[in-house]
């Protein structure tokens, strides 16, 4: 049985998330904690203790409200409800780094899609932080058949094979293609060596090359290519950190039309 961590904010994106996680996992076979983080910045004064009761009380109901929700629509689905006072990215990343967990899914906010996430959100806290599988699902992204998975890689390969395991898994789960998108400026020729070790997957391979920025490269690639899921691997002062450096473009023109899955090597 999967098991999945799903922060929530009783926001629509959330709860789009927590539907999403469980149409991809599959409700009977997937446990799903459903995790809401409050709390105020102290406790040194009675007033902020009554606002964290406060907070608690109107988190539970919202809560109560939100799985009977759910459950009217996925009645098979086994939905473990979490309230915690805590910091939300060190709570999150807690929870995910425990071992507990095969994935963390979260929504992203505002029409922007990803773009948001890498800008200071809780959800860009938890990417850079925890080694655990994260998967972000874009505002009012609803779930649809994952024929093809695209997987970005740039002129760093990563290390370790397994480090693919919860790709394959979403892969096998969906009996979905796997597209090998190669990101650089030239040919690098360890990509064959990601090739030899995927094999068993049969995946395909297509070569974006050109302009050297990375982002872009992506981004026009994914709005004339719309697979169902995108699965970056992040590593350090690699790939995926050039991906999401600080320039304007990334924040003015990188917007993911579909879920991405982030593994970490």
């Amino acid at each position: 049985m999967d098991k999945i961590l799903v922060p929530v904010d009783f926001s629509d994106t959330s709860s789009n998330a927590l539907r999403y996680a469980i149409e991809l996992f599959g409700a009977s076979a997937t446990e799903i904690t459903v995790l809401h983080i409050y709390g105020t910045t102290s406790n040194a004064a009675l007033l902020m203790k009554n606002i964290d009761g406060v907070l608690e009380n109107d988190a539970k109901q919202k809560m109560n409200e939100l799985l009977e929700q759910i459950e009217k629509e996925y009645p098979a689905a086994v939905l473990k409800p979490t309230i915690i006072k805590n910091s939300a990215v060190s709570a999150i990343v807690a929870l995910g780094d425990s071992g507990n967990f095969d994935y963390i899914v979260m929504g992203t906010k505002g029409a922007s899609g990803l773009k948001e996430v890498f800008m200071g959100s809780v959800a860009g806290g938890v990417i850079s932080k925890t080694s655990a599988p994260v998967l972000v699902v874009p505002t009012g992204h609803s779930f649809r058949k994952l024929d093809e998975i695209v997987l970005a890689v740039g002129e760093r390969v990563f290390s370790d094979k397994e480090i693919l395991a919860p790709l394959r898994r979403i892969l096998t789960l969906h009996q979905s293609k796997l597209k090998v998108l190669h990101i650089a400026e030239k040919e690098h020729p360890d990509i064959k060596n990601v090739l030899d070790d995927i094999q068993d997957l049969n995946p395909s391979i297509e070569y974006a090359f050109g302009t050297g920025n990375t982002h872009r490269d992506l981004n026009d690639y994914l709005l004339n290519d719309y697979s169902g899921l995108l699965c970056l691997i992040r590593e350090k002062k690699g790939f995926f950190e050039r991906l999401l450096d600080g320039s304007v473009t990334l924040k003015q023109t990188f917007d993911s039309p579909v879920p991405l899955l982030i593994l970490h090597d």
